[in-house]
């Protein structure tokens, strides 16, 4: 039975903040709350061409549509763009909060390991999971912040094995 939408509550928004301390290969999300929106991203210790960045993106595209046929769910939001720098490419992938389901999530960054093994950046600091517990304590805390009308995005990001929550 695949999961509901994350947007729909701030308790949801939770549960992809932890799958950011979960899933190593997650280098930041953000949640803007004027779109509706979830960006997840990826760093890959390589550039590449716009013929691989196309398939790149074909590729997610028809994962995503095939597990939205198969749960009869409209694939409302995607985006994904790509910035190349010297040695290094940040994958990001737009997704609207409202259907984007924690098994999507972990879809796409199994295509993302797939197709780039070790060359796709992950944190090498694991959490314990008392740590982990603390963290999730935390960015519930602040999550509780912006249900009660605080302004701004909400920013993950990852550094030294801790996932840091910040509204911007």
């Amino acid at each position: 039975m695949p999961s509901s939408g994350w947007g729909t509550s701030i308790r949801g928004l939770g549960t992809l903040m932890a799958v950011v301390m979960r899933y190593p290969e997650v280098s930041s999300l953000q949640y803007n709350p004027e779109s509706g929106t979830l960006t997840l991203a990826f760093l890959v210790r390589r550039s590449w061409d716009a013929a691989t960045s196309e398939e790149l993106q074909s590729t997610i595209g028809e994962i995503l549509e095939a597990y939205r046929s198969i749960t009869k769910t409209p694939l409302e939001t995607l985006a994904v763009d790509f910035m190349a720098m010297e040695g290094i490419t940040v994958v990001e992938v737009r997704r609207d909060a409202k259907t984007l389901s924690v098994e999507e999530a972990g879809m796409l960054i199994e295509v993302l390991r797939d197709r780039f093994a070790f060359d796709l950046a992950a944190d090498p600091n694991d959490l314990l999971e008392e740590e982990m517990l603390v963290q999730e304590e935390n960015i519930q805390a602040e999550l509780e912040s912006l249900k009660k009308g605080a302004k701004g995005n909400l920013v993950a990001m990852r550094e030294d094995g801790r996932v840091l929550v910040f509204r911007t």
